[in-house]
């Protein structure tokens, strides 16, 4: 019975014993994980050798619909990708049947392809719901608000860079901006030292009040 065992799990898919998830995959945190996030159809589904005669890697071309994330240049990506699966890896999510996916992925640097893991969410488009897509146009949204957020400083050096005019006219702005913010702070700094002085004024009245109030109390006694 131990052999039938030890032979069984020979043949099951490897990632059944070796790939764990630190948690379930959901829309939220693969949209947060993956490098690459889009719609798209598998159109062509290749094998290859790995060098193992009992197993080949897969390539699955897609032709991609929309992106909701990309972690690269704008001109990557666009139109169409490849999917890469290795049996050796066990996490790898093998793209096998032709078809339309939402795809959370992966960018290889090396090779450029992108691989996609079972703790990445991954499904096919008449499965997904109406909610379950209006989730990923928010992250989505949230996302590119982020990345501009994070581009405004260089998107104000190369407007510097390339226009002279535009950039004086920016500096003359910034420049009124800090006056408008000096001033203020001036003005603030000048109502709370009047706030000190007067309460510091307060203080000595009423504690010269209140002795002349003891020394008429010791009179009267």
């Amino acid at each position: 019975m131990k052999y039938k065992f030890l032979l069984l799990t020979f043949f099951l898919p490897l990632h059944i014993f070796a790939c764990k998830c630190a948690n379930e995959p959901t829309i939220k945190n693969s949209f947060e994980n993956a490098s690459l996030v889009f719609i798209g159809e598998v159109y062509d589904i290749l094998e290859v050798p790995n060098g193992f005669k009992t197993s080949q890697n897969t390539l699955s071309k897609i032709k991609i619909d929309k992106v909701y994330k990309a972690d690269h240049s704008d001109d990557f990506y666009n139109e169409t990708a490849t999917l890469f699966h290795s049996p050796l890896m066990s996490c790898h999510i093998l793209f096998a049947e032709k078809g339309k996916y939402l795809v959370f992925a992966y960018i290889d640097k090396g090779t450029g392809l992108l691989y996609s893991e079972h703790c990445l969410l991954q499904k096919r488009w008449e499965d997904l719901t109406q909610q379950e897509l209006k989730e990923l146009q928010k992250l989505s949204n949230d996302y590119q608000l982020q990345l501009k957020a994070q581009d405004t400083p260089v998107k104000i050096v190369e407007i510097l860079d390339d226009d002279p005019e535009t950039a004086k006219n920016i500096i003359k702005k910034l420049d009124k901006e800090i006056s408008n913010i000096n001033k203020e702070n001036k003005r603030i700094m000048i109502i709370t030292t009047s706030s000190i002085i007067i309460i510091f004024i307060l203080l000595i009245v009423v504690l010269v009040l209140r002795k002349k109030i003891r020394v008429l109390k010791k009179q009267s006694d």
